[in-house]
């Protein structure tokens, strides 16, 4: 019975990092307000039954394509909300990640036959990734990419199964997140990994057959969702350098900060393993390992995906290293052996449904909410404003607040821009950018606009000129943000 009930290397996992998530909930939900957009469209979908294809959140854009490349995921976030506001998506985001990282031990523990060092190097990813765990749809990123990845490693291995499990997991992913494109280029790198092993003549021809096959109806998958290819062009064109420089996560990383350490840590740890192992390198892991890299380092948001690649195969480039009569590989096999023996299911789900319990209890006993947005980020106290003085005519808004606002004023309201920027492309992108920066010309923008009021940061160059301009004043104002309304004569 005992063996019922002790933990095992990744119960541990699970239990910490999902306890991690909860704790750092308040700051993954206040990095960004993408999760307004995300919330007011999940609940417009179960609401109406429909998806939209078109653009139904900006007065700017209102009825111009908008492809729902994450629709499932809004739903599933609408949900949570729905049953425990704000903290059941953090509790949501938390299991997601969680339940990604345990997969990820778990497969890199097979794969290597080093229970020991794949709990390290998880743990040495989850940090390296955790400077881009938000509240937002990409972690559903994180979980199919760890499932992706254990299934090209076993159609690798000739396992016959997975040739049709890769498809069905694309069309979940397809529908979850745009991030399923990376999926197709890890397929490519076990593709090319294939060639080189067959040019070798150590790979059967019949695995390239079943790696095809894999990737063509995983790309039939890819586009049965509501705009059908849309959500390949949508992603695609996401390639502008001017908004692309302009936004956080899509940077290149930036070397100097901590948050980025963990990033390079690992990056330099795969350097100095695939020096000595160079004879034995699988070249499928290679070109992987090596594409993920240069992701990372080229967009910021890519890192999280790169520690996730990384993992299995850094473990089995350790144990190769190990050899087979070191202490810790003998320390090794004695961990597999003890956990073997375990049996405990219980540890992972106890600790959701407490958390859950405890989120539930906090609710239904009519306290505040245990994670809400700040009021020092978003405007939520000039929100509480508006909500007792409606004002008339469209309004233009800072792009970062544009999901916040969504989330407390639609359909009511309509944004000027929020922060899709895929969806508003580089003209707009320049012309946000001018009139919140008070260039010439921000006047005329503004009303060829309609735009009758304006709710901005109180230090913003657009908010020093219109405190000068006799035509607005300021009718609303706290630290974090001002709201202007135009005068009418």
């Amino acid at each position: 019975m005992h063996r019922r009930l002790l933990p095992r290397l990744g119960d541990f996992l699970f239990v910490c990092l999902f306890a991690g998530c909860l704790l750092v909930g308040q700051r993954m939900l206040n990095i960004d307000s993408d999760l307004g957009r995300h919330l007011v469209l999940g609940t417009y979908m179960i609401e109406s039954r429909s998806i939209p294809v078109r653009d139904v959140l900006s007065f700017t854009m209102r009825g111009e394509p908008r492809p729902p490349y994450e629709w499932l995921a809004q739903i599933l976030f609408a949900v949570a909300h729905r049953l425990l506001g704000l903290d059941g998506v953090v509790l949501l985001t938390s299991l997601v990640i969680g339940c990604a990282f345990l997969l990820l031990y778990v497969d890199a523990r097979e794969r290597s036959g080093a229970p020991l060092v794949a709990l390290v190097l998880t743990v040495w990813a989850a940090a390296a990734s955790s400077l881009h765990w938000l509240t937002r749809p990409h972690v559903f990123s994180f979980l199919c990419l760890v499932l992706w990845l254990r299934l090209l490693d076993r159609l690798r291995l000739g396992q016959k199964e997975t040739v049709w499990q890769l498809p069905l997991l694309m069309l979940v992913w397809a529908n979850l997140h745009g991030g399923f494109i990376v999926g197709f280029l890890a397929w490519a790198a076990y593709v090319a990994g294939w060639a080189v092993e067959r040019w070798r003549r150590s790979a059967p021809p019949e695995v390239g057959f079943r790696l095809l096959l894999a990737g063509v109806t995983s790309l039939a998958a890819s586009v049965v969702t509501p705009d059908l290819w849309s959500n390949w062009a949508a992603v695609l064109r996401n390639s502008s350098a001017y908004v692309l420089a302009r936004t956080t996560e899509t940077m290149p990383v930036d070397f100097a900060a901590v948050s980025s350490w963990p990033f390079l840590g690992l990056l330099a740890l795969g350097l100095l393993l695939a020096f000595p192992n160079r004879r034995s390198i699988t070249p499928a892991h290679g070109f992987l390992l090596l594409g993920l890299g240069v992701l990372g380092v080229a967009m910021a948001r890519n890192i999280p995906l790169f520690s996730i690649g990384a993992v299995p195969i850094l473990a089995i480039w350790s144990r190769q290293l190990l050899g087979g009569q070191s202490r810790l590989a003998l320390l090794e096999r004695t961990t597999s052996r003890i956990e073997s023996g375990l049996r405990a299911l219980i540890w992972p789900p106890l600790a959701v449904s407490l958390a859950a319990i405890f989120l539930a209890f906090h609710s239904l006993t009519g306290q505040r909410s245990v994670y809400t947005f700040e009021p020092a980020i978003f405007p939520v106290l000039a929100a509480n404003w508006m909500e007792t003085h409606p004002i008339e005519g469209e309004m233009f808004n800072e792009i970062d607040w544009g999901g916040y606002l969504l989330y407390r004023m639609w359909p009511e309201r309509r944004v000027f821009i929020d922060s899709q920027s895929d969806f508003y492309g580089e003209q707009y992108a320049r012309d946000y950018a001018a009139v919140v920066g008070a260039a010439d010309g921000w006047e005329e923008q503004l009303s060829r606009h309609g735009i009758s009021w304006v709710v901005i940061s109180p230090g913003a160059p657009l908010a020093e000129r219109l405190r000068l301009d006799t035509g607005w004043q300021a009718a609303y104002q706290d630290s974090t943000a001002v709201i202007f309304v135009q005068k009418h004569e």
